[in-house]
């Protein structure tokens, strides 16, 4: 790590008082420092669809995916989305440090993720408010590997640092419009219902919204507290009441009431 570039960075950091001035020098020292190819800074809203305010993506194809369907589809299951209104105010994380243990073979990844090219992924938000939190995320593209444990351990110092100082910036971070709370995965689920379908429980809504994330029947009854075999039951309680026979029409019914809402 070139510690001449690290003081410089640290410096215009505190020196600079604006979101627009920093933009630039933290796309450059991450990209640089990292060698990321994406550098993100976006603003999750609980209730509603995220803000993108520093979107650095080197490739032209993926900056364009990201603009089309990141704010519409892909955040709602991001494990980055989901890990930000836990407990923790401040979290940083590789991308499978959090990821269900299904990820890689759930129809998100295969129908979103896979599709953005990117192989690995560090990210770290700092809670903003009870319905806001502000996110960075460096990714890496296929053939540039994944990030190593030093730059995960120089991340995990690094970042909030960084969003410490934004969050002292952003006062008042983003201009939110008034709106009634959007549903969440598991109210979504449970609102699935139409006059030949029987509606969902609030734990089985529970159960599709962990399994459309990814999250096998045994991760998904250790979060509950309850067995894997009772979860593989509310499972095909909720296929039966759905009309549906697998994941990726459960994923489907989810991208469709996205796109009606």
């Amino acid at each position: 790590m070139d510690k001449s570039g690290e003081y410089d960075f640290l410096n215009d950091l505190v020196r600079f008082a604006s979101l627009a001035e920093l933009e630039r020098i933290i796309s450059e020292y991450c990209e640089k420092s990292f060698y990321a190819q994406t550098v993100t800074l976006i603003s999750f809203q609980r209730d509603t669809k995220p803000i993108t305010l520093l979107s650095h993506i080197l490739d032209r194809d993926l900056a364009e995916f990201f603009t089309t369907y990141y704010a519409r589809i892909g955040f709602m299951l991001d494990p980055f989305y989901i890990v930000a209104f836990g407990e923790a105010e401040f979290t940083a994380h590789q991308l499978r440090e959090i990821a269900p243990d299904k990820f890689k073979t759930s129809e998100y990844y295969a129908q979103y993720y896979a599709k953005t090219g990117l192989v690995d992924e560090l990210g770290a938000t700092i809670r903003l408010g009870p319905r806001i939190a502000l996110h960075l995320s460096l990714g890496r593209l296929g053939g540039h590997g994944r990030f190593r444990a030093n730059e995960l351990r120089y991340f995990k110092q690094l970042s909030p640092i960084i969003l410490n100082r934004l969050k002292a910036i952003l006062k008042d971070p983003v201009d939110v419009p008034e709106m009634s709370n959007a549903p969440d995965l598991i109210e979504r689920y449970q609102n699935m219902s139409e006059p030949s379908r029987s509606g969902l429980s609030r734990r089985e809504a529970e159960i599709a919204a962990l399994i459309v994330q990814g999250h096998s029947s045994r991760a998904a009854g250790l979060q509950l507290g309850i067995s894997d075999q009772t979860v593989k039951v509310h499972r095909r309680n909720i296929y039966r009441k759905l009309q549906i026979s697998s994941q990726n029409e459960l994923f489907s019914l989810l991208v469709q009431d996205i796109r009606g809402g």
